[in-house]
């Protein structure tokens, strides 16, 4: 659930998990901001929670999940979570890191 992390201290989080722990899996899960236009009760631009810090397209988690794989020996693979809308994608998304 990293969209409640603050991104100035999503650093310190790849480095305390994926450096320094370094544990044989990580599964991370987050919100898919492209799917939120299909929520009709949440105005554009508005995160799904008060307590998010940020919500990430496929297309960012990808971006971030593939730079922490390749800066710390993780294979990363992403998966949909929820019902796929063909042009949306599903309403969360979960990196599963492994060594």
């Amino acid at each position: 659930m990293i969209e409640h992390i603050e991104p100035g201290r999503l650093g310190h989080m790849e480095r305390a998990i994926f450096g320094d722990a370094g544990p044989r899996a990580v599964i991370v899960t987050t919100p898919n901001a492209d799917y939120n236009v299909l929520f009709p009760t949440l105005p554009a631009g508005r995160f799904r929670h008060d307590d998010h810090r940020f919500e990430w397209t496929r297309a960012e988690f990808a971006a971030w999940c593939d730079r922490v794989a390749a800066e710390h020996g993780y294979q990363v693979r992403i998966e949909p979570l929820g019902d796929v809308d063909a042009a949306h994608g599903a309403p969360s998304q979960m990196g599963v890191f492994t060594r």
